[in-house]
C-alpha cells in the first residue's frame, strides 16, 4: 500500500487522535494496515495517569455494540487524587473510569490510586464496587496514601476486582477507628477471593507506628482468630487473606514483636515473608505466650528474604531472629536470604544475630543467599571500596577467589550444584575480557574441576552459565588460535541425552553466586587499601560450619560497589 502521506504527518495525525481520545480509531489503524502498525501502537499507551474526572471523559466511548473492533486499554492505570503537595483529595474520577471504561478495557492488570480521599458524597460505593466488577483482567490494585472511610470499604475494594492476586497497601489510613465488632462479622460474608501476595509499607521515615497501621494489623488477627475458632472445613478460603501466601514488609513499625507474631499468625497459607529497608520494633522482647493459640503459626513458611539497609535497628534484628528461632519457624526454613554488613573487615552485631538463624536452619536449609544492600542504601564507608591501584585490584581480588575456592570446597558444600563468580570491573576497556576471565577461573581449581563453575567478566562467560533464553545451563568456553580469543557456546549435555546439568525449572540447582564490583577510578581516588589477605565476605558461612550445617544448594552473592 502507498501512503499518500510521508509517516511524519501520518504520525502527527495519530497524535492527534490520541490526544481527542480516539483510541478504538487508533487500534482499527493498526490492525487494518501494516504500514500504520507502529504508528498506531506508539500512541496506544501501555500506562495511562488520570487526575481529573474530565481525563476520563476525554476517552471516546462509542454507545453502539457492533462487531467493530475496539481498544483493550492499557496494562496500567493510574487514579491519582493528590499529590506530595496538596496531599489528599477526592477521586470522584474512579467512578467514572469503572463506569465508563468497565468491560471495555479488559487487558488492564495494574490498578494504582494514590493521594486520595475516598468520600461518600464523591463516590457511590456500591455503584463502584458493581462496575470494577467488569474488569476481570486486575490482578495488581496498589494504595498509596489513601484515605477510607473504614476497613470494611477495603475489603469491599479488594473483593471487587474478581481476579485480583496482589493487594499493596502504603501509608493508607481510616476514618473510622476503632472498628466495631460487628465489622469483623460482616468481613465474615464477603466472597472469596483469589489474593496471594500482600504488601504493606509505612512512610520510608517513619519511627513510631501509624495508628492506621495497628488498626488494620489488629483487625486482620481479630478476623483471623474469630473465623478459625469455628468449624470451618476449608480454611484455605476462609476470609479475604486466608489464601496469601507471600508478605512484603516494607519500612515497618510494630507496636511489639507479639503484633507481628499475631499477624504471621492471621495468614495460615504464608509460604514467603519479605522485608525491604527495615522492620523495627518500639517494644523489644518477645514472649511466645503473647502469641494466640488459634491459628498458630503458619506451618508452609519456608522462604525468608531480610533485604534490610545499613541503618537498620539492630535490637529489632535479635527480636525477629528470637521470634523465628523460639516458633520454630527456623527449623523449616528452607530459602535463605540475608545481607551482611557491606565492610569486608568488620563483623557487625547483626551479622551474629543473622548467623544464628543460618545455624537453627540449617538442618532444612536449601538455598542461602548472602547478598549486599544496594550501593545507594550504604552510607560512606572506606572499608568497601576496592584498593586505588587497579593492578592491585587485580592482585587482592585473585588472592581472594584462591580462598572462595577453599571454603567452597569443604565437606559440607558437597552438594553445591553451580557456582556463579561475576565481576565487574570499570574504566578498562572490553579488550582482551576472555583471557583475565580465564585468568580468573584458574584461581578456583577445585571448582573448575568439579565442572560447577561459572566466571564472568563483564559480559564475557566462561565455564557453565544459565540461560534465559533457553532454559537451560550452557557451558561457555574460549577457542584459542585465533589473534583474540574468541568465547565459544555449547549446551550441558546430562546424562540422558539432554542440555540441562539440572532440572530446566531450577527449583533445586541454585548457584552460588559471587559479585565483584570494581569502582572507577574517581570513586576510588579517597579509599584507603584493605589489608593483603582481603578476607571475602564468607562470615555466615564459617558461623554455619562451624555446627556441621550447610545447605544442600547455597548461593552466596557478595557485591561491592
Amino acid at each position: 500500500m502507498v501512503l499518500p502521506f510521508p509517516n511524519e504527518i501520518w504520525l502527527d495525525i495519530f497524535h492527534g487522535l490520541a490526544k481527542e481520545g480516539e483510541y478504538d480509531t487508533l487500534e482499527r489503524c493498526r490492525v487494518v494496515c501494516r504500514g500504520f502498525h507502529w504508528m498506531a501502537e506508539e500512541c496506544l499507551l501501555r500506562s495511562m495517569v488520570f487526575k481529573s474526572t474530565d481525563e476520563v471523559e476525554r476517552i471516546k466511548v462509542e454507545a453502539s455494540g457492533g462487531e467493530m473492533r475496539r481498544w483493550r486499554g492499557p496494562t496500567y492505570v493510574h487514579i491519582e487524587g493528590g499529590n506530595g503537595i496538596n496531599k489528599h483529595q477526592p477521586i470522584p474520577h474512579l467512578a467514572t473510569f469503572a463506569s465508563r471504561l468497565g468491560g471495555r478495557w479488559l487487558c488492564v492488570k495494574e490498578l494504582r490510586i494514590s493521594f486520595a480521599m475516598w468520600r461518600a458524597r464523591n463516590l457511590d460505593a456500591d455503584a463502584v464496587f458493581r462496575d470494577l466488577a467488569r474488569f476481570p483482567s486486575i490482578t495488581d490494585l496498589g494504595l498509596s496514601n489513601v484515605i477510607l472511610p473504614a476497613i470494611l470499604t477495603l475489603g469491599r475494594l479488594v473483593c471487587a476486582l474478581p481476579c485480583l492476586q496482589k493487594l499493596g497497601l502504603f501509608n493508607v489510613e481510616f476514618i473510622q477507628q476503632p472498628f466495631e465488632a460487628s465489622t469483623v462479622s460482616q468481613f465474615r460474608l464477603l466472597p472469596r477471593t483469589q489474593l496471594e501476595t500482600l504488601s504493606l509499607g509505612m512512610a520510608y521515615d517513619g519511627s513510631v507506628p501509624t495508628p492506621d497501621f495497628v488498626e488494620l494489623v489488629n483487625f486482620i488477627a481479630a478476623v483471623s482468630n474469630r473465623i478459625r475458632l469455628a468449624p470451618i472445613c476449608d480454611l484455605a478460603q476462609a476470609y479475604l487473606w486466608s489464601a496469601v501466601r507471600t508478605l512484603h514488609l516494607s519500612s515497618i513499625v510494630f507496636p511489639s514483636v507479639a503484633t507481628f507474631a499475631r499477624l504471621l499468625c492471621a495468614l495460615p497459607s504464608l509460604e514467603g515473608l519479605y522485608f525491604e529497608w527495615s522492620c523495627t520494633f518500639v517494644k523489644h522482647g518477645f514472649d511466645f505466650r503473647s502469641t494466640p493459640v488459634h491459628p498458630g503459626l503458619p506451618p508452609r513458611l519456608v522462604t525468608l528474604f531480610l533485604d534490610f539497609s545499613t541503618g537498620v535497628d539492630l535490637h529489632s534484628i535479635a527480636d525477629l531472629v528470637d521470634v523465628f528461632i523460639t516458633t520454630g519457624v527456623s527449623h523449616k526454613l528452607q530459602d535463605i536470604k540475608i545481607c551482611p554488613s557491606p565492610s569486608l573487615q568488620l563483623m557487625s552485631e547483626s551479622d551474629v544475630c543473622l548467623n544464628r538463624l543460618v545455624r537453627h536452619s540449617g538442618q532444612s536449609l536449601h538455598r542461602l543467599n548472602l547478598g549486599a544492600p544496594a550501593t545507594w542504601r550504604i552510607p560512606d564507608n572506606k572499608y568497601v571500596w576496592l584498593a586505588a591501584d587497579q593492578s592491585a585490584d587485580w592482585a587482592t581480588l585473585m588472592a581472594g577467589l584462591l580462598q572462595i575456592d577453599t571454603v567452597l570446597s569443604w565437606p559440607v558444600f558437597k552438594n553445591l550444584v553451580h557456582v556463579s563468580i561475576h565481576v565487574i570491573m570499570f574504566d578498562t576497556s572490553d579488550v582482551g575480557d576472555e583471557e583475565r576471565a580465564d585468568e580468573l577461573r584458574a584461581c578456583l581449581p577445585k571448582l573448575d574441576g568439579r565442572g560447577i563453575l561459572g566466571m564472568e567478566l563483564n559480559d564475557t562467560r566462561v565455564g557453565v552459565h544459565w540461560d534465559d533464553k533457553t532454559g537451560c545451563w550452557k557451558r561457555y568456553g574460549i577457542e584459542r588460535g585465533a589473534a583474540q580469543g574468541t568465547v565459544m557456546t555449547e549446551e550441558v549435555s546430562m546424562a540422558d541425552g539432554g542440555t540441562c546439568v539440572s532440572p530446566c525449572d531450577d527449583s533445586e540447582a541454585v548457584p552460588a553466586a559471587l559479585g565483584i564490583v570494581s569502582v572507577p577510578a574517581a570513586a576510588r581516588a579517597n579509599a584507603q587499601p584493605l589489608s593483603s589477605s582481603y578476607p571475602i565476605d564468607s562470615r555466615v558461612v564459617a558461623e554455619g560450619c562451624n555446627d556441621g550445617i550447610a545447605p544442600q544448594d547455597a548461593r552466596m552473592l557478595v557485591s561491592k560497589g
